[in-house]
Formats: structure tokens, sequence, C-alpha cells
């Protein structure tokens, strides 16, 4: 009787379906180019990136969404959104202003703060007031990550006959709703600067440059 005969068949390697495939998150990528969209792109991010650097661009994206200062409004939008929203929805909220030239800002005992927004590009501003025990401090910040490194030059006056209070300092960013007043250099005024109905009544001017030796019209 014949035996069987066996034999072994070296695989084709070219019919082979090799994988090289790796997940991130829950998106599945190519290894030579596992890249990602970023999760801003509805905002106007229209960056790709590696698995890797993704963490580290979304803490640094400058089209995060910031939310709209006003407490009764839950619009969040890139800081270009948020101009334009602003300007159509809360026109009448706000104080425009043109840089490099000074200008009365009033903000009333009830208030908290009052947004600025500047004429040439719409960049928004936060005129903000804290209560103090012997007065208010008051600080200027513009609606920016707080990472960016962006700055402008801004100055305060607050006065009562002769006498004046003034601070000329840089603003910080700040993004989302205001909840207190951030770490940031600001101007104490006390209780006698103050207007009959308790408002703060200054004149204030906010630069387009951080050079130090600039001055308003």
């Amino acid at each position: 009787m014949e035996g069987r005969k066996w034999w072994y068949e070296e695989p084709n390697i070219s019919n082979l379906q090799v994988s090289n495939n790796v997940v991130c998150g829950n998106i599945e990528v190519g290894t030579e180019s596992a890249t990602i969209v970023c999760q801003n792109k509805e905002y106007g991010c229209n960056g790709t990136l590696d698995c890797i650097d993704n963490d580290i661009h979304e803490e640094t994206c400058i089209f995060s969404p910031w939310a709209c200062p006003l407490p009764d409004c839950n619009f969040a939008g890139s800081s270009e959104q948020l101009s334009l929203a602003f300007s159509s929805k809360h026109w009448d909220c706000g104080r425009r202003f043109r840089y490099n030239i000074s200008f009365s800002c009033l903000i009333r005992v009830n208030e908290q703060f009052l947004v600025l927004q500047a004429d040439e590009e719409g960049v928004l501003f936060l005129h903000s007031k804290g209560i103090e025990s012997i007065g208010n401090i008051v600080i200027v910040t513009f609606v920016r990550p707080s990472f960016s490194k962006d700055g402008f030059l801004y100055d305060l006056v607050a006065g009562r006959g002769v006498s004046s209070l003034r601070l000329k300092s840089l603003t910080e960013p700040f993004s989302g709703r205001v909840e207190g007043l951030p770490p940031v250099d600001f101007l104490l005024i006390p209780f006698p600067f103050l207007g009959p109905s308790g408002q703060l009544d200054l004149e204030v001017c906010i630069w387009s440059s951080t050079e130090l030796g600039a001055d308003c019209s």
C-alpha cells in the first residue's frame, strides 16, 4: 500500500495582506500618515496633526472656542466668530472705541464689567470692576485664550476735582465668563472718587501698540 505523501508549500508573500495600522483615540489611521483633524475644525482650524501632538495642539489652538462674556448669552466660537456675533446680537450692550484715542467709560454700581469692542477689527475687551473695603479696583483684559502672547497697552484715569489716579499697564488675555478678577495689575479707586450714584466714571485709552512711550490723542 502506497503511503500518503506530505509536503510543505512556501507561502506567497505577495498575496499576504500586511496591516500596519494603529489606533489613535477612536480613529484608525496608517502609520505613514497617522494624522487627525483638530477638534476645533468647526471654528476655523484646518490643521492636521499626529496622535502625539494632538493634545498639545488643542491646548494652544488659536481657534479654541470662547464663551460670550454676557451672562444671558450661550454663544461660543473662535475669536473672529465671537466678535461678529457680538456685533450683530449685542451691538447695544457694549461700548465701541478706537485705538489710541481716549474716551469716557462709565460702569454703574450694579455692573461688574463693561464690554469694549475695537472699531478696527472687532477685538473684545473687558473693563472689569471689583469691590474692596476702601474702594473699587478696575482692570482691562482682552478676550483671548490664556496661552496667548498678545497684549495691548492701556491707560485708566479716575479724577476728582484737581486730584487724579492713573494706571498704565498691559492687558492680559482672559477667556470665558467673568468669575472674579484675574491676578493682574489694577487701579484702586477709593470710594470718594465714585459718582453720586456709586458709578465709576473713568477716562480709558487702549493702544494698538505695546510701546510704553505711546500716548493718547
